[in-house]
């Protein structure tokens, strides 16, 4: 019975040492299951932190190389070849709005000075009953009916002394005595065509006809080319009034166009 009992002891030591001994065991082992799992998951968020980084850079190396979609500039002259102007953007001589308004400014400032640098006497003393207008009809009472007016009328009496308004050469001399219905309008009686050489020319209708100059005549400003008559059928003295049709015509090309003379009288 002893024996028994010390070995029923023995067994129960035994017994208590690998109860001990495997719950280290199992300890470690919970431990290293524990330490794997940490890897993995660390590694596994690596990768799909990376995996987030290199779909960025992607996208933003996408956005970098995505064409531009805007227009671009394009060279006039590639590889020797001339682009066509119609495929080109329209320029513009300036955005600065000081600019514009500097090259508007020179502009009228050169339109004002080529008026300036020309000025016409007054062929005539009187009070112009006629203005110019090229676009608003006036009335003619002679003809009865409206028409554009390409000269201005100076109210003068018959023989009042017409004079050059500007120094230049006589053109022409003619009896202009009828009308017909063409873009220039004729039937001003006898006419005096003076050129200034400067692309200028001025006209004196309603002239008598015993004038004071001949074609390629000289004259200087002021001279006597002749006097107010009443030669004119397209704006007869009788129904007009005696007066003086003055004209200037503008070179624009290969020909003359009427301008507003009062516009260039001192």
């Amino acid at each position: 019975m002893e024996v028994l009992i010390v070995g029923e002891k023995n067994i129960f030591k035994k017994s208590k040492f690998f109860n001990k001994d495997s719950f280290y065991v199992i300890l470690f082992i919970c431990l290293c299951i524990v330490a794997v799992a940490a890897v993995f998951i660390t590694r596994s968020n690596e990768r799909n932190i990376s995996n987030k980084l290199g779909d960025s850079k992607l996208t933003e190396e996408k956005k970098i190389t995505q064409p531009n979609n805007e227009p671009t500039l394009i060279e006039e002259k590639t590889k020797n070849k001339t682009v066509p102007a119609s495929n080109l953007p329209k320029q513009t001589t300036s955005n600065n709005p000081q600019n514009s308004t500097n090259n508007s400014t020179s502009t009228k400032k050169s339109q004002q000075s080529s008026v300036v640098s020309f000025k016409l006497n007054k062929p005539i003393e009187g009070q112009i009953v006629k203005p110019f207008d090229d676009t608003k009809p006036l009335f003619n009472k002679t003809l009865n009916q409206w028409e554009t007016h390409e000269g201005i009328d100076i109210e003068a009496d018959l023989g009042t002394e017409v004079k050059a308004a500007a120094d230049g050469k006589v053109l022409k001399i003619f009896k202009d005595d009828k009308i017909v219905n063409t873009i220039n309008k004729t039937g001003f009686g006898v006419t005096v065509v003076v050129d200034h050489g400067n692309g200028y020319q001025t006209v004196y209708c309603n002239l008598a006809e015993d004038l004071k100059v001949k074609e390629g005549q000289k004259v200087t400003k002021g001279q006597v080319i002749g006097v107010v008559g009443d030669t004119s059928v397209r704006e007869s003295v009788a129904i007009e009034g005696s007066h003086l049709h003055f004209m200037l015509l503008k070179k624009n090309g290969s020909e003359y166009v009427p301008v507003d003379p009062q516009k260039f009288l001192k």
